[in-house]
């Protein structure tokens, strides 16, 4: 693979990633099959112009030939209006948080609902979310406490499921997550997304755990 071919590869994949679409949403949106797709982010398919060009406008790209001696100047424009750099502090709680949720699907793996916060977490490295970081530190406090709750729970018995009331709350956050990368995919202006007022996990604590 050519290292412009790579590039073309890594726009596509980090624009769709971007604007919170699965590989089967792009699928829908183009008809180019989500195997296809798979393969062509991994680099293991040739990608054909008409896909190419199916699946950049779907995502809002354009395909332009331009002189070699004004890549430059379109370089520049491309930056100027491609997504802002995640705020450091913002990428560290991030990465904290997709950590917290990748011990939990360890203990849990099949509990779809963690696999829908991974994504619109993953989601949010690609978003400007510098000033909604108070509102994703919301959304990351119960994950992270039901990741403490989990691994001070000496019963295996106990720890085989969580608690439906935990469920319930992380399909919430879930929620909230997806509505907050819809806001920022789209820029629209920030409303109250966040779930209701947390219950305390440590007062259920008792109840649940023993």
């Amino acid at each position: 693979m050519t290292y412009a071919t790579q590039d073309i590869i890594d726009a596509l994949k980090s624009t769709r990633e971007a604007k919170g679409l699965s590989q089967r949403a792009l699928s829908a949106r183009t008809g180019v099959p989500q195997s296809h797709i798979s393969k062509i982010e991994s680099g293991g398919a040739d990608i054909r112009l008409s896909s190419l060009i199916e699946l950049a406008r779907a995502l809002d790209l354009e395909l332009k030939l331009v002189p070699r001696k004004a890549l430059p100047a379109v370089n520049n424009v491309v930056r100027s209006v491609g997504p802002s750099p995640v705020p450091v502090p913002a990428l560290k709680e991030l990465n904290r948080t997709l950590d917290t949720l990748k011990r939990l699907r360890t203990a849990y793996p099949d509990l779809s609902v963690l696999t829908q916060l991974q994504n619109s977490f993953r989601a949010f490295k690609n978003l400007n979310i510098g000033k909604e970081l108070e509102a994703v530190r919301e959304l990351a406090k119960p994950i992270r406490e039901i990741q403490k709750l989990t691994e001070s729970n000496r019963d295996i018995a106990k720890a085989a499921s969580l608690p439906a009331e935990q469920i319930k709350f992380l399909q919430e956050a879930a929620r909230s997550a997806q509505a907050l990368r819809n806001q920022l995919v789209h820029d629209i202006p920030q409303t109250t997304i966040l779930p209701r007022p947390a219950y305390r996990l440590d007062e259920d604590e008792g109840d649940d755990h023993g």
